[in-house]
């Protein structure tokens, strides 16, 4: 049964809401961890798909064929807001208006405006809203990775139906590895969606090649950048450094929250300002956090502090993006708990990643698996509650 389907059926069944979610098993890895640590990898990925799923139930405003789609709009809605105010059922389409989102996809222009052109005319699945969401969170070099191991032809293109597998893999997996190749199916469902239509064609017979592909990702990544930029500096063109602290701070349920605020008006002037190439800037090394996360487990092993110029050469050195001073400035003022001109780098990442991951991925600093899983356990539970209250019988 397809995640749209699952989450369909999940709808009938009041009394467990949580409980159906389609569990994630480890396969071959979990002959490589004792019993009890193969159960908690197993919890922790049940969890994450789990709010991923609400998420997308949340969003989601169509219905055809029994399954459950976002429109463009929706998706970039899910990932600008936390939850919808008002959430109405899902519109069921009729064939003739799934047909026509479908012409608009197949005229629809590449480019830095592609979601918010088609508005809502146009169907994300929840394996491409995965798919997406991936794209926002990681470096552009693990997809060329994918796209070369699934291109064997060596010829920088793919078909529909090797698609079907770099989507899987791209959306669902952490590594890529050959394993995770020859465990990747392709999609089963006949039925085109958006982006189908707009890699492949109407009749699915056109190849993707990775030059468009990639022009793809860097455009998704812009659009959504503008777009927040636009939705926390109110429209101008610069960002309030109070502006760009909210924006840092908006998924984010860490305890040092009113010290972050503190620091914000105690150690910020006000009219001091960041333009949107700086705030991009920070965008991209954003994404390549997980290898600037590995720099600074070497301050933690030295227990040396980190001053703003070695913090300045990390980045530079983990992802080959160089922030500014004015940015670097904000963010010791704001992540320097201690008053010591020195970045509480362990509170810092912890933030970077619920920013970069849209509250879907909760990880507290500092206080073990026990925590973390108390604290996924309650978001998981009140976001559920959310969307049935909101809601009243049935999330759609």
């Amino acid at each position: 049964m397809c995640p749209a389907r699952r989450l369909r059926a999940a709808r009938m069944r009041q009394a467990h809401p949580l409980g159906q979610s389609k569990k994630i098993r480890p396969g071959r890895r979990e002959d490589r961890h004792g019993p009890q640590q193969s159960e908690k990898i197993e919890d922790e990925a049940q969890v994450k798909v789990s709010l991923r799923q609400q998420r997308f139930v949340h969003f989601a405003s169509l219905e055809y064929d029994g399954e459950y789609y976002m429109t463009p709009r929706d998706f970039l809605f899910s990932v600008m807001f936390e939850n919808l105010p008002h959430k109405s059922n899902a519109r069921t389409l009729t064939k003739k208006e799934f047909e026509s989102m479908l012409s608009r996809a197949a005229k629809a222009k590449p480019g830095p405006n592609f979601l918010r052109d088609l508005g809502d005319n146009g169907l994300i699945s929840y394996t491409e809203y995965l798919f997406l969401l991936t794209i926002l969170t990681k470096p552009k070099t693990g997809f060329q990775i994918a796209f070369e191991m699934l291109d064997t032809d060596d010829n920088d293109q793919v078909d529909k139906k090797e698609f079907f597998k770099l989507q899987k893999i791209l959306g669902t997996k952490d590594e890529f590895t050959a394993d995770s190749l020859q465990e990747s199916t392709a999609d089963s469902t006949d039925i085109n969606t958006t982006l189908l239509v707009h890699f492949f064609g109407r009749g699915g017979r056109d190849k993707l090649q990775y030059s468009r592909f990639h022009s793809f990702i860097e455009n998704l990544q812009t659009e959504v950048q503008e777009m927040e930029f636009a939705q926390f500096s109110k429209g101008l063109d610069f960002m309030r450094k109070e502006d760009f602290a909210e924006w840092l701070l908006f998924f984010t349920d860490e305890e040092n929250n009113d010290i972050y605020w503190h620091n914000v008006a105690t150690r910020i002037p006000p009219g001091e300002n960041i333009n949107i190439e700086e705030f991009k800037t920070f965008y991209r090394f954003m994404n390549n956090l997980e290898d600037f996360s590995i720099t600074m487990k070497m301050f933690s092993v030295a227990n040396k502090a980190v001053k703003l110029a070695e913090f300045k050469r990390a980045v530079k050195v983990a992802t080959g993006h160089e922030l500014s001073d004015n940015v670097l400035d904000t963010v010791f003022k704001i992540f320097d708990l201690d008053g010591d001109n020195c970045l509480s780098h362990g509170e810092f990442l912890g933030v970077l990643k619920n920013r970069l991951h849209r509250g879907l991925k909760h990880v507290p600093q500092q206080q073990g698996f026990q925590g973390y899983w108390k604290c996924v356990k309650r978001e998981t539970i009140k976001g559920a509650n959310e969307v049935w209250k909101q809601a009243g019988k049935s999330p759609f």
